[in-house]
């Protein structure tokens, strides 16, 4: 299948899944944007009277990193299923695999784009002008493609190993809740122990959602861990890619 014709199949997958998410629903979109606030004044409610971090706009730090794990997260587990879920279609036809994870996870990205849009609308309104000088524009947009790349890798990797060890999937589930309390969403970056922080640098998400958090927060990540886990990201897609090429051709004995 030439590279046409594999992007036309990914956006059909996407477009079919981003109906799918909402049929029947009301409120239809807008759900993208009333499930993390419902989450933000929950846990906002409960870690603001248990801990003090010192961060004036804690509820608006707390949303601007719940929107994109929010994306990480839900794409993930529902990508890592889903070539298993549409064993129908691996075994009535050939094009290529990835496209059925990729799909799951562009749609996501779509409601990630929305909602991160309306964000910026409510910040204009409200005349958050530090979300809009150039250069926090310009790392809020590498923050957002590390984010997409990093998840569609990662999904091309749990999914692909869904299809061998079914107990993948269990585990990217346990996972994701312990990666949630991993990385710097509900508490900053500078909150952590120095001697600590190598640690959580080697996630990549926790540069990912530092960035994006950094207008609130006023705290700069250091250029050197910024390269750092844009090498890693990188590294996880060319893992991804390589074995997901590799075991795809045996998908349809597996399923």
């Amino acid at each position: 299948m030439n590279s046409n014709r594999f992007y036309q199949l990914l956006i059909a997958l996407t477009q079919k899944e981003i109906k799918a998410r909402y049929k029947n629903a009301l409120l239809g979109f807008l759900w993208i944007f009333i499930n993390p606030i419902i989450q933000m004044l929950v846990i906002g409610f409960v870690f603001s009277l248990i801990f003090h971090f010192g961060i004036k706009r804690y509820y608006l730090f707390l949303f601007t990193g719940l929107l994109p794990w929010n994306f990480f997260s839900l794409s993930l587990n529902k990508a890592t299923q889903r070539i298993v879920w549409d064993r129908h279609l691996i075994q009535k036809a050939s094009f290529p695999r990835s496209v059925i994870p990729l799909s799951v996870v562009l749609s996501h990205f779509v409601h990630f784009l929305i909602s991160w849009g309306l964000l910026l609308i409510f910040l204009l309104f409200t005349r958050q002008w530090q979300f809009f000088y150039p250069q926090t524009i310009l790392f809020q947009l590498w923050a957002i493609l590390l984010l997409f790349f990093f998840t569609g890798s990662l999904s091309l990797i749990t999914s692909c190993l869904n299809v061998f060890y079914r107990d993948v999937s269990f585990f990217t589930q346990a996972g994701i809740l312990i990666w949630f309390y991993a990385t710097p969403i509900v508490y900053p970056l500078s909150a952590i122990p120095v001697r600590f922080r190598p640690l959580f640098y080697l996630n990549p998400l926790s540069g990912v959602i530092s960035l994006l958090q950094q207008p609130v927060t006023e705290l700069a990540l250091p250029s050197t861990v910024l390269l750092g886990q844009t090498g890693l990201v990188l590294l996880v897609a060319v893992l991804g890619f390589r074995l997901f090429v590799k075991k795809e051709k045996y998908f349809s004995d597996w399923v």
